[in-house]
């Protein structure tokens, strides 16, 4: 059996007690007070001291445009703590440049800002005031050289609409590899007037972008025949004469 407490034995266990009982306040009120404190040193070094902030842009992916007309356009505010700059802003100013398809601002810590850029692909080329526009898949006119590139395809159409403009790169990509050398131009006069010239007069009656990919295949067929014309139009019923 345990001996009673004596009245002296009682109070100090009760003391006792209590300054353990504000020993782990204080302990427990100190915890907070130093995540309180390091949020704050945290939210200081992030969002408003130089530590980061940025101090270079490098930029990535670029073949017709120059690092600088891309620094130039994200306007990237160097010196400025990295959380505290909008990449989406940054983002939407540099897609304002026509060669850009696609692009990526990305934060690097601790003082870098990295600009990735997809540059749009050309499908094919039209010649318009002595200049060739390149056009890529969306029909989007991105750039121009007073030359044609070597291997591009041509196009001849006075069209300003992207609908058309697309449909011709659909049917470009679509081009069977062994006639591509040979394709003196193609002519779009609409949507559904679409047509390969070939040497010799001969032409591909190509007629809408759509089921261009059967078009190619019937196509190939085709060719092994003597004709002039090659109308893959309607794919499953082609013609030649």
């Amino acid at each position: 059996m345990s001996e009673p407490l004596t009245p002296g034995r009682f109070v100090q266990a009760l003391q006792s007690k209590r300054r353990a009982a504000k020993r782990r306040t204080l302990i427990l009120w100190g915890g907070v007070a130093v995540l309180v404190v390091g949020a704050a040193v945290g939210t200081w070094l992030l969002f408003f001291s130089p530590v980061f902030a940025a101090q270079q842009v490098s930029t990535s992916g670029l073949e017709l445009l120059t690092e600088e007309q891309v620094a130039q356009a994200a306007a990237v505010p160097v010196g400025e703590p990295l959380l505290r700059i909008s990449t989406q802003s940054a983002e939407e100013r540099v897609r304002e440049l026509a060669p850009v398809d696609e692009v990526d601002v990305v934060r690097r810590f601790p003082d870098a800002i990295e600009i990735i850029v997809t540059e749009r692909r050309m499908q094919y080329q039209r010649e318009r005031g002595g200049q060739f526009e390149w056009i890529d898949e969306d029909g989007v006119v991105f750039h121009s050289t007073a030359e044609p590139s070597s291997g591009a395809l041509l196009a001849r159409s006075d069209t300003e609409e992207q609908r058309l403009l697309a449909d011709i790169a659909t049917v470009a990509r679509h081009v069977p590899g062994e006639i591509r050398p040979e394709v003196e131009a193609i002519q779009a006069d609409a949507v559904d007037q679409i047509s390969l010239l070939l040497p010799e007069g001969r032409t591909v009656v190509w007629g809408s972008a759509e089921e261009s990919e059967l078009k190619a295949q019937v196509l190939e067929a085709l060719l092994e025949i003597d004709a002039t014309v090659f109308d893959v139009s309607a794919p499953r019923h082609p013609t030649t004469r």
